[in-house]
């Protein structure tokens, strides 16, 4: 009995080892190679016609499978760079200061590519999309927020600035809107004129607002800025039936936006019953 529990013993020993020497033996995968991995799949910039570059921003690439990643990197066109242009990973974050110059570039969109390649690695070659808006400076808006509805809707009238060449530090308007179609409720200071002395308006005739605003104390509103400098509120007052479009246009800009252009000069509603 003593002799086959001995038996039993070294029969489950032997099986124990032969088991994990299979296991010290298994072979690696053969296809453990660098893998090129970015952090961003895409970029975009905007600025505006002769306005300063965009802020560069910072690509990441980090080495996601096996061994070293030697990788270089290079862009499709001349208006975009990247420094450094190279790179190594064994799992470490690299990071890659991107771009733009916008030196005799108009308005409009530009696409480009920053494409990294490596003799290595299972995924090269990868790339990242650049997008580059360049809008017109000096330009100021009007839109409807919405811009449909029925009566009794609440209409937001945001005025937008986009780079402005000179700091804005007091600023006049008249918007036209129809009296059949709208009435007049208020108007309150912009994102950009938050901390302003005042940012106010009335309806200097049927129809017709007048808005104002004067930074005082504060801030004014900096070279190269977007956003609102003031809101105005209409509440839709007609109740016929069918489709009606409606024009609010900006009729005078006085102050420092008098040299800015309307782009466009009015925002449409469209009324619907």
């Amino acid at each position: 009995m003593q002799d086959h529990s001995k038996f039993i013993k070294s029969t489950l020993i032997a099986s124990l080892i032969i088991s994990f020497s299979s296991m010290s033996c298994e072979t690696k995968p053969s296809n453990l190679e660098p893998e090129i991995w970015i952090i961003a799949s895409q970029l975009q910039f905007s600025t505006f016609v002769s306005g300063p570059n965009p802020s560069s921003q910072t690509l990441q690439i980090i080495n996601s499978g096996a061994g070293t990643l030697d990788y270089a990197i290079t862009d499709d066109m001349a208006w975009l760079s990247c420094s450094p242009t190279y790179g190594s990973s064994t799992g470490n974050i690299n990071e890659h200061t991107i771009s733009v110059d916008v030196v005799g570039l108009m308005d409009g969109v530009y696409t480009g590519k920053i494409i990294i390649t490596s003799s290595n690695a299972s995924n090269s070659p990868e790339q990242v999309n650049v997008t580059l808006e360049i809008f017109q400076p000096d330009s100021i808006l009007i839109s409807c927020v919405p811009n449909s509805g029925g009566t009794g809707t609440i209409v937001n009238i945001p005025v937008t600035i986009n780079g402005n060449k000179s700091d804005i530090k007091a600023f006049g308007l008249d918007l036209a809107f129809s009296k059949t179609i709208f009435e007049y409720q208020g108007v309150d200071k912009g994102d950009l004129t938050g901390n302003w002395s005042t940012v106010a308006g009335n309806e200097v005739s049927s129809g017709t607002l007048r808005i104002g605003g004067y930074a005082g104390g504060a801030s004014p509103v900096s070279q190269w800025s977007s956003g609102s400098i003031a809101k105005i509120t209409l509440k839709v007052i007609y109740s016929g039936t069918g489709e009606i479009q409606s024009q609010i246009s900006i009729q005078n800009y006085v102050d420092d936006l008098a040299i800015m252009t309307p782009m466009p000069s009015y925002a449409t509603f469209i009324y619907k019953k």
